[in-house]
């Protein structure tokens, strides 16, 4: 079992490296837009779609300071709860996994997921509460497996703790 996180600290932290990312995210998107109309860029025959590729890396970058800007409202309004024995796994928990001999700790949140982060010396991923694998963990304790359908079968992960 890794050692005791201070949750309320990791949130925190998660939130700011997502604060960076917001950072760096808006800028690529600053940087894409303005390229749409770039004199480079401008078609030079019918069949030229430099413009319209500019303008879908432009969209995609919108849409990814979209999705921060929106996990940072939701991660905002988290109320983090400590777990006891036997408590069913909600929003806030810190979930070890075991499936086969691999091992991994997920801080099961509301939105977020999938973002890697160290923490006191502890690398864990954020895991979101609507992903197949979060939804499976919900209401479930310490000692249960989830199960989670994947195009290869059925996977099958042991909740070694929560916290």
């Amino acid at each position: 079992m890794p050692p005791a996180i201070d949750k309320r600290a990791l949130l925190a932290a998660l939130k700011d490296q997502l604060a960076r990312e917001l950072e760096r995210s808006t800028e690529r998107a600053r940087d894409a837009a303005s390229a749409v109309t770039h004199e480079e860029n401008r078609a030079e025959g019918d069949k030229d779609m430099r413009a319209t590729e500019a303008s879908y890396v432009a969209r995609g970058h919108s849409e990814r300071v979209l999705q921060i800007e929106q996990a940072l409202a939701k991660l905002g309004a988290v109320t983090v709860r400590d777990f006891g024995p036997g408590a069913g796994i909600e929003s806030s928990a810190l979930v070890e996994l075991e499936s086969g001999k691999r091992r991994a700790l997920y801080f099961l949140l509301p939105a977020a997921g999938g973002e890697r982060i160290q923490f006191q010396g502890v690398e864990l991923q954020t895991l979101a509460t609507t992903s197949p694998l979060g939804a499976s963990l919900l209401g479930l304790s310490e000692g249960d497996e989830a199960e989670v359908a994947t195009p290869q079968g059925t996977r099958t992960h042991l909740i070694a703790s929560v916290r």
